[in-house]
């Protein structure tokens, strides 16, 4: 009973976390939405936010001998990735140009993409492996 409403909890943080990015790369990417009010430092604030919001996420997913239960696609690091990818490209291809220096190019966000696909990989491994 315990671990199911963790799951819920991570579950409805990660979702929020999917809006609020959303919402703080269109404020970044479209200063005008705000009238100019949100500045950088609330920008990146917004967004160490939602780091923080998907690591505790990751914490709180129950686990069982040290593996976190399958969650969906949707809600993998992977497709988290991927999502703020797609929004960024989506917002630069609408004419956005964002305050903080986020772009399809910016290599940081690239290492991330690497590290959540080995991690996704690695987990698909795993399962495979326990299911045989």
């Amino acid at each position: 009973m315990q671990s199911e409403k963790r799951f819920i909890l991570a579950r409805r943080l990660r979702i929020s976390v999917l809006i609020v990015i959303a919402i703080g790369l269109a404020i970044d990417y479209f200063p005008a939405l705000t009238g100019g009010i949100v500045g950088r430092n609330m920008i990146f604030a917004l967004i160490f936010l939602c780091f923080i919001g998907a690591v505790i996420a990751e914490i709180l997913l129950p686990r069982k001998e040290n593996q976190k239960v399958n969650v969906p696609l949707f809600e993998h690091d992977l497709f988290f990735i991927m999502y703020v990818i797609t929004l960024i490209a989506l917002y630069t291809l609408l004419g956005g140009q964002s305050q903080i220096g986020l772009a399809i190019t910016h290599p940081v966000l690239w290492i991330f993409v690497v590290y959540a696909f080995l991690k996704w990989n690695l987990e698909r491994k795993q399962l495979k492996r326990e299911n045989e």
